[in-house]
């Protein structure tokens, strides 16, 4: 039997309380040569795997409510008698709050992504959650809009370093076969999240008789999880589940050039450009309709005699989002599992077949709340349903098409392009539209945001083509993605004391 000395390929795996020494691919070693070793070792379980997910699903939960409290809070904000800022805010300024935040959110994204793929990424991810969360609060005691607008900008930094770095530890924590189904429940927290932004950020601001309460819940909690990461988890090396060859693999090259050479490899990557401006639509679609759907309810509602509060709408719009997020989410995984099976294709054309389901749904739901708000929630429900979807199958594609050393830098490119022309511009273009469509035709504010945010629907439909087209280079680009399977079906794992056991 072969040796397993310090000259040998292998590298450790610490999840808590668990490390894993994963032999990579060695001919000299045999399942044969293992067997033994294999028999007498006790069985473990991965509590720590959990643990880290647990943490992470926590603070992306965390991340979307922070996100959306300002959609909740909105109508609050646009009248100076309960804003207690320096002058009424436009559709427009409005919209502005969330892109602000967007933007600084997806520059600071290569960054961190860079350094994702080099350093400690629990050490990166606390940092940006401490961040955010003083920035959050911070907004909180703002006086003006412009102090309000640049503490969001703040926290779009501090998100920034999270988002990137997260899914790839999930991904280095989980095998590909278990894999998607690991991310839609970190993904299920982006739906639950932004419902319960909307949630809170009414509620709260209705219960306390001020929005400002509403940004003071999510930064305790911010901070306490990222304590939790840092000292009671640890980074998993790089590749550890995509098999031998890949394991504790992690980019050396450093500096500005390095960055450059690694995004231009990522560009080359053709399902991943076309995947990627198919999720560009989803964030437009999304973001677009969580800033403004509350106040086109409210706004609606009010033209047509059955005034609804604010906090009623967000508090609404909030339960449909939950509901089908966590439907979606799962379902999506579900599919890709499914289907997978029978071509590489798969999540391909789940994305983009829910993305065009989504676009009928939406299409006919904005133009039908005047007259029914029973066919309005009906609609509304099944179109984010379809759209949600996309969320774990599509984070999956970015990740599998590159090696485990790219990943961080691919998710970040994935970021800046998903956001720079998603949900970055979407909720200051439709106030736009919605302020000059009020302005030049002398409509009701009502009716301008309906006819604003049918541009969504456009640019989903738009969204569905790319995914579909992604189809077609998607088996190719996840072979050349270099990831080898073990020769084995067995991890060899040391636990703290050094004695074997197996995963």
């Amino acid at each position: 039997m072969s040796n397993l000395n310090d000259d040998q390929d292998s590298s450790i795996l610490d999840g808590g309380e668990d490390r894993h020494l994963l032999v990579h691919d060695d001919p000299s070693v045999t399942h044969e040569d293992m067997s033994p070793l294999i028999a007498s070792a006790p069985k473990k379980k991965a509590t720590g795997k959990v643990i880290i997910l647990l943490i992470l699903v926590g603070i992306n939960l965390l991340n979307y409510l922070d996100r959306y409290t300002i959609s909740g809070i909105l109508p609050d904000l646009k009248d100076v008698s309960t804003s207690g800022l320096d002058h009424d805010l436009s559709d427009s300024e409005g919209g502005l709050l969330m892109t602000v935040f967007v933007v600084s959110y997806m520059l600071f994204s290569p960054i961190f992504g860079y350094y994702g793929d080099r350093v400690n990424r629990k050490v990166l991810i606390t940092i940006g959650i401490i961040f955010w969360s003083i920035f959050t609060l911070m907004g909180s005691f703002t006086k003006t809009y412009l102090q309000l607008m640049v503490a969001r900008g703040f926290v779009g930094i501090g998100e920034a370093s999270y988002a990137t770095i997260a899914p790839t530890i999930i991904a280095d924590l989980y095998p590909p076969e278990i894999r998607t189904m690991m991310l839609s429940v970190f993904y299920f927290a982006i739906p639950v999240g932004a419902a319960l932004g909307f949630i809170v950020g009414g509620q709260v601001a209705a219960a306390l008789g001020s929005w400002r309460w509403a940004l003071r819940v999510s930064p305790p909690l911010g901070v306490a999880l990222a304590l939790c990461l840092f000292f009671f988890t640890k980074d998993p090396p790089r590749g550890a589940s995509d098999g031998h060859v890949n394991a504790g693999a992690a980019n050396e090259n450093t500096g500005i050039l390095a960055m450059v050479k690694d995004v231009k490899q990522i560009l080359k990557v053709r399902s991943f450009i076309w995947s990627t401006l198919g999720f560009t639509a989803v964030t437009f679609t999304s973001g677009a309709m969580a800033q403004w759907a509350p106040t086109y309810v409210y706004r609606m509602g009010d033209q047509e005699g059955h005034s609804i509060s604010s906090a009623t709408a967000s508090l609404a719009f909030g339960a449909v989002t939950v509901v089908t997020g966590v439907i979606g989410t799962f379902y999506g995984s579900w599919l890709s599992k499914k289907y997978t099976a029978m071509t590489l294709k798969a999540d391909s054309y789940i994305c983009g077949l829910g993305l065009l389901a989504s676009v009928a749904f939406m299409g006919v739901a904005i133009p039908s709340l005047p007259y029914s708000q029973v066919a309005f929630w009906i609609l509304v429900f099944f179109g984010e349903l379809t759209l949600c979807l996309n969320w774990a199958p599509s984070a999956a594609i970015t990740l599998y098409v590159h090696a485990p050393h790219m990943r961080a830098s691919a998710n970040a490119v994935n970021i800046l392009i998903t956001h720079l022309f998603g949900d970055a511009m979407s909720p200051f273009l439709v106030g736009l539209m919605s302020d000059t469509i009020h302005t030049k035709y002398d409509i009701t504010s009502a009716d301008s945001l309906m006819l604003a945010q049918l541009l969504t629907v456009v640019v989903a439909l738009i969204g569905g083509v790319c995914y579909l087209r992604s189809a077609t280079y998607l088996p190719d680009d996840r072979a050349k993605a270099g990831v080898v399977q073990p020769l084995t079906d067995y991890q060899v794992v040391n636990d703290d004391d050094g004695k074997p056991y197996v995963s």
